[in-house]
């Protein structure tokens, strides 16, 4: 992991754990503080990968439908933990013959038509949800934290792709994993007593590139709130 990743983790985690310290100290009663609650529902990912290969002759299908799942622990009544799980997304371009260009920093030639799909493995997030107080049945709060991710690229059909100097037919031409911090905001609405629906918006707040790949995606999520 570069020294410049490794340093913007530690500091989030940093950041996390002194939030923690700040706020439970002054942590209201039990009978004051929300009790614990997870989500489970569907997310659409936009997923920007492919999007420097836009031309001529190539279609991009940069959107998959997922799930999600996350647990908040309260520690105030304001401020929780959240951990969560997002199930493996995947995005395609399919490129002409002759093609070329450059993707992650990289060139690449094509012979041949051919399809390249980022298939990314279930990702996880840790981080802090924040609740200001509200009345009624709607709540509105915002989170931050770090996304656990993991990329592979693979190249397919009947064409090869010359990667960085290197011929790709049917096969894995890259894969990475990384963190990156992430930030969000969602509303939920209370339906009867403890459920709730639940609409969330998440992205990366900033990203690092990895052997050229930067996380670049957005997730719109809507799902079942249970306090438990």
């Amino acid at each position: 992991m570069p020294i410049s990743r490794l340093l913007m983790s530690s500091k989030s985690i940093c950041t996390l754990m002194v939030i923690f310290l700040i706020t439970f100290p002054y942590a209201s009663s039990a009978h004051e503080v929300p009790k614990p609650s997870f989500t489970l529902g569907g997310m659409v990912i936009i997923d920007n990968a492919f999007d420097i290969l836009e031309g001529s002759g190539v279609t991009i299908d940069d959107n998959d439908t997922v799930a999600n799942f996350t647990v908040s622990y309260y520690i105030s009544p304001s401020l929780a933990f959240e951990g969560g799980v997002i199930s493996g997304h995947e995005v395609s371009a399919s490129l002409p013959s002759n093609d070329s260009g450059t993707l992650h920093g990289k060139s690449y030639s094509t012979s041949g038509a051919l399809t390249i799909t980022s298939k990314n493995d279930t990702s996880y997030l840790f981080g802090v949800k924040y609740s200001p107080p509200t009345r009624g049945a709607l709540s509105v709060y915002g989170k931050a934290g770090l996304l656990f991710w993991d990329a592979e690229f693979i190249v397919g059909g009947s064409g090869t792709l010359t990667y960085n100097g290197s011929t790709y037919n049917s096969k894995t031409f890259l894969q990475v994993d990384g963190s990156d911090p992430y930030i969000g905001i969602g509303m939920s609405y209370e339906i009867r007593k403890n459920t709730s629906f639940a609409f969330d918006y998440i992205t990366p707040a900033s990203t690092n590139a990895i052997n050229g790949v930067a996380l670049d995606i957005s997730g719109f999520s809507a799902s079942w709130l249970r306090k438990f």
